[in-house]
């Protein structure tokens, strides 16, 4: 995660599950037992990022009698209801020192505890990396808000290219027509999990109905995937460039344009939420020129691959919904103020 700032003031729904007094006390205790701390060290009350939309996340300061400091961020399946049946962290411990080891901008090393007793769960645990953090509101303040043009176009297609050196690492097979089958029958079978007692809503029916219609019988040669491609998932540092790359809870491999699509997919639905892109943004034409010449091959068609994007991010909105609901929060922008569904319009 970082160590700084991270923009804006996202609700979220995964963190502050715990007793925070009582977290910071096993934190110190773990932090201790595994010789991360010394035993003299103060571990500071634990804050926590803004937004918490999937695990529980803290971050913990430990700071010596001689004013050496550690920060660490703590990852854990959140208390109760998550958006994800299951969590296995780790998987996404081992995928990111894997990446790490490869090249690829990681806060790591990620360390991975599987004994429950210190914390109620298994958690994993990494550094806090020093940058910043852009909110969902990126558009409308914070460093890309306030910057000049020219900064804006080098920190979105420095992005860009950090992705697109994630997909030239080799990998062993090519992604056949039934694994995209496969992935499109998991998420699928989530919209419905998604939705609970209730049927989809039916602009997320009819999306999954296009989808499952129209599945790409080649789908190209299978890549390294980041999973959930957003700015908001980065740490920038001062001068705009990449820091580390977080949240690998849908890492795998597969073909490049489910990264690519998801990312123009949200990103475009993210500028029109905003009602205009700011001068410096690059425009899609551009984004797509700097991916195809940092990977040095052609892009995909990629109306399929945003039309699942959407199907996808709009499930795991059905969830956060229906945990919102179960606390009280009404529920009903799902469908009178969701922006998938006018996104969903523009791609089928």
């Amino acid at each position: 995660m970082l160590r700084g700032r991270t923009e804006g003031s996202d609700v979220g729904i995964a963190s502050g599950t715990r007793d925070d007094d009582e977290l910071r006390a096993q934190i110190e205790r773990w932090l201790v037992a595994r010789q991360l701390v010394q035993a003299d060290a103060i571990v500071e009350p634990i804050s926590r990022p803004a937004a918490g939309l999937s695990s529980d996340t803290c971050f913990v300061a430990s700071v010596t009698p001689t004013g050496a400091r550690n920060d660490y961020v703590f990852r854990l399946p959140p208390v109760g209801e998550g958006l994800f049946p299951e969590y296995d962290l780790r998987g996404q411990v081992d995928r990111q020192n894997a990446l790490a080891a490869r090249g690829i901008p990681i806060a790591g090393p990620v360390r991975f505890e599987d004994d429950p007793s210190w914390l109620g769960a298994p958690f994993m645990v990494m550094p806090r990396v020093p940058g910043a953090v852009l909110s969902r509101a990126w558009l409308r303040k914070g460093v890309i808000a306030d910057a000049e043009p020219e900064f804006r176009h080098h920190l979105v297609l420095g992005f860009v290219r950090t992705v697109a050196t994630l997909h030239r690492l080799p990998v062993g097979a090519a992604a056949e027509g039934s694994t995209l089958a496969g992935l499109f029958t998991t998420w699928s079978e989530y919209l419905d999990w998604a939705s609970g007692d209730t049927e989809p809503p039916a602009f997320m029916a009819a999306a999954r109905e296009w989808c499952r219609a129209n599945l790409p019988p080649t789908p190209g040669p299978a890549v390294e995937l980041w999973g959930d491609v957003q700015l908001t998932n980065a740490v920038f540092t001062d001068s705009g460039t990449v820091a580390a790359l977080l949240d690998w809870e849908m890492t795998g491999q597969g073909p490049a344009a489910l990264d690519l699509g998801w990312f123009l997919a949200l990103h475009e639905m993210t500028i029109e939420q905003h009602g205009a892109s700011l001068a410096g943004i690059p425009t899609r034409a551009e984004i797509l020129d700097c991916y195809a010449g940092a990977t040095d091959r052609p892009v995909a068609d990629l109306r399929w691959f945003e039309a699942f994007a959407l199907l996808r991010s709009g499930s795991i909105m059905v969830r956060m919904a229906r945990i919102l609901a179960a606390r009280g929060v009404d529920d009903g922008w799902l469908v009178t103020h969701n922006p998938t569904v006018a996104a969903l319009d523009r791609v089928i």
